[in-house]
């Protein structure tokens, strides 16, 4: 019998858990519930989410989590709820050990996993599980990614002064010694003041608190108002507001997607607080001078012994970050997408068929050659011509771009510059974000061409938060992934952000079969802004997206007030049961009546025609906008205006069941009439419309006469 070997992930199979209880599972489990979110979203990594059953309502922040049974009650889990889910397997962290004992007295198998508390017991769990449900080269995977994360994180933190920090969790209790949190935070680049004073979770006292003295909060929440309670307020890190937000799924969660968003979250926010004291340091001594020695993202120690007056940019990114400090004059190379700057053509081009031509760029003659991630492949060779280099690191997030921007600011003698850039941009996304606030967040893709896509850890994806929209691709990939029809679709975004006004490509499938296609939703966006990474393209990027998708839902409430108002106004059963008749009210516009066959649309109550809203039925015709109307005489309606709607009952996980009218039948894929006998009739053709049309005009011309 096999006892699970790693490498095999064979069935049956025999393991030991937590508490000393042998295990065993006969075949691969089907059902699966979990009795906490960390081992739900360990179960989402590895890709096994289809198999879940049952999670807790902390796990709701999991992608389709609503069809999975709640199986939370006051205090951990409900056994009745967990034994609802008929489970094959039930997974059990640490923390709901006290029901372990309960669940398996109703003959369940429950596997009690240890508690984490640091990265290499993460690491085991998801191996753990991995082989529990059958899914071990996804678990080994997702641990590579993790570990991978961590080393770029360590490395990336490696060279910066560690800030003393502290995680509140309330009440004065803290993230401490000895667990999975206090590894994160010092993965992150900070040193956790907590873990000197106890192991766990305990309470401190404000006066142990005031004496560690944290430079720096760790916090869940945007507003970051702990630091206005003391006694927070009274440390550096109050006195300052320096605080981190980070995400309470992931920090508080001992699996790997948790180590690898908390950890890359913290490092960025440390660097960006260091980068901040280095450049307030520049400007209170009235500096920001030469010598000037600093480390690029390559590892590379640069150093300017003056401010360099002949600047080269590899891509337009830093060039727009220069005009935006005004030392453009001071520029002399740039690339062909900067094109769009005011007098690039006056400065060289130094593109090439891929990337930048090495010899251009040394025919600039520069002091110094900004070199942003997209042209990491040609530093070396830049370098080998012994030209000054400094080369940026991939920026992810706003923040990345504030750091930059700085940085820039530094190099080229500019800081007061970059740091009102700085403070111009941040205001702007503050403004945005509260712009947004109140508004239902719209599900938006970026398309780039060819199924690629902005997916999750670009800056595109923030400005799409920021702008008051949710990436539909950010649950599907990071970075720019290419995206099947099939996922597109899945996804189906309510709006698509565009570069060209035509916006032709919602007129392409699979674009056309969304949501936003169907409703043709778009935003368009100015490309040169959208794809640089730089403080005027978040700026511009996200106050147009933002305003974007205000006016879409002012129109969307337009149209939903506008259907309410127009829902009565045809008539009553009554009167056509009667026989009695109703006179028709034709209105025909004197300037213009249009007909087009495109959007020609007939059913029982109303024929309108052309996107003006002519409509012709048995009880009214009216032709465009302006309503103009004048009497003919009655007739006789032989048919009814209402149809025999068919029902349909949809049960929900709660049994709820809704009852659904549908307004229209269906002929051979085709919309049909339905008179009063319930037979179906052709709807009437586009002559029949125009003769409708022709009699009316008629009638309307004697009435005049």
């Amino acid at each position: 019998m096999n006892t699970g070997v790693n490498n095999t992930c064979q069935f049956p199979l025999n393991l030991t858990d937590a508490t000393g209880t042998e295990i065993t599972l006969e075949e691969q489990p089907d059902r699966i519930t979990t009795t906490n979110p960390s081992a739900a979203q360990t179960l989402w990594e590895i890709g096994a989410q289809d198999r879940v059953v049952g999670v807790t309502e902390f796990a709701e922040y999991l992608n389709k989590t609503d069809s999975k049974a709640n199986v939370s009650a006051g205090f951990g889990v409900s056994v009745e709820k967990v034994v609802a889910t008929n489970p094959d397997l039930v997974l059990a962290p640490n923390a709901s050990a006290g029901q372990v004992a309960d669940l398996r007295a109703q003959n369940l198998t429950v596997y009690h996993f240890p508690a984490a508390t640091d990265v290499d017991d993460i690491a085991a769990k998801t191996e753990r599980t991995g082989r529990l449900v059958g899914n071990c080269e996804a678990a080994a995977e997702v641990n590579t990614e993790m570990n991978q994360t961590v080393e770029n994180v360590e490395n990336q933190t490696a060279d910066l002064d560690r800030l003393s920090a502290l995680y509140p969790l309330g009440g004065g209790f803290v993230a401490a010694d000895n667990t999975f949190i206090n590894e994160l935070m010092e993965i992150g680049g900070t040193t956790n003041v907590a873990a000197s004073e106890a192991d766990g979770y305990p309470q401190l006292s404000d006066e142990v608190i005031l004496k560690t003295d944290p430079e720096v909060i760790l916090v869940t929440n945007t507003e970051g108002a702990i630091l206005d309670e003391e006694p927070y307020a009274s440390t550096t890190a109050g006195a300052e507001g320096n605080y981190v937000v980070m995400n309470t799924n992931y920090l508080n969660q001992p699996a790997p997607r948790s180590v690898i968003e908390s950890t890359k979250t913290l490092a960025a926010a440390v660097e960006r607080l260091q980068a901040d004291k280095t450049e307030e340091t520049a400007n209170s001594t009235g500096t920001c001078g030469f010598p000037l020695t600093v480390t690029d993202a390559t590892g590379e120690e640069i150093t300017l012994d003056e401010q360099p007056d002949r600047i080269t940019t590899t891509n337009p990114s830093a060039a727009q970050t220069l005009w935006e400090l005004g030392v453009q004059d001071r520029v002399v190379g740039v690339t062909e997408f900067a094109g769009y700057l005011n007098g690039t053509a006056s400065r060289t081009n130094v593109s090439a068929e891929f990337g930048v031509s090495v010899e251009t760029v040394v025919a600039t003659d520069p002091d110094l050659v900004l070199a942003p991630n997209a042209s990491a492949g040609q530093v070396a060779d830049l370098r080998r011509q012994n030209l000054t280099v400094y080369h940026f690191p991939a920026a992810t997030d706003v923040g990345d771009i504030a750091t930059k921007t700085e940085r820039t600011g530094r190099l080229v003698g500019n800081c007061e510059a970059a740091a009102e850039v700085n403070t111009e941009m941040n205001q702007t996304v503050e403004n945005v974000e509260n712009q947004t606030a109140d508004l239902d967040r719209l599900s938006a893709l970026y398309p780039l061409g060819g199924g690629f896509v902005a997916a999750d850890n670009t800056f595109i994806n923030e400005i799409m938060q920021i702008g008051g929209t949710s990436n539909v691709a950010a649950s599907e990939a990071d970075g720019y992934p290419q995206l099947s029809d099939e996922v597109i679709l899945q996804a189906n975004p309510g709006l698509i952000i565009v570069t060209d006004s035509e916006a032709s490509i919602l007129e392409r499938q699979p674009y056309a079969s969304t949501n936003a296609g169907e409703n043709n939703n778009y935003v368009v966006l100015n490309n040169n802004y959208l794809n640089q990474p730089a403080p005027r393209s978040v700026i511009e990027s996200t106050t147009t997206l933002a305003n974007g998708v205000e006016e879409l839902q002012l129109e969307n409430d337009r149209d939903e007030k506008s259907g309410t108002d127009g829902s009565g106004g045809s008539g009553s059963d009554e009167d056509d049961e009667n026989g009695e008749s109703e006179q028709d009210e034709p209105a025909i516009d004197e300037n213009e009546t249009a007909i087009d066959e495109n959007e020609t649309a007939i059913d029982e109550n109303e024929t309108a025609i052309d996107e003006n809203e002519t409509a012709v039925n048995t009880n009214r015709t009216a032709v465009d906008e302006n309503q103009t109307a004048t009497d003919t005489p009655s007739e006789e309606n032989s048919t009814s205006g209402d149809t025999n709607g068919t029902s349909s009952e949809e049960t929900d996980e709660t049994g709820t069941s809704n009852d659904i009218a549908n307004q229209e039948t269906q002929q051979d894929g085709g919309p049909s009439n339905t008179t009063d006998e319930g037979t179906e009739s052709e709807v009437p053709g586009f002559g029949i419309v125009a003769t409708v049309v022709v009699i009316l005009a008629f009638g309307y011309l004697s009435t005049r006469e």
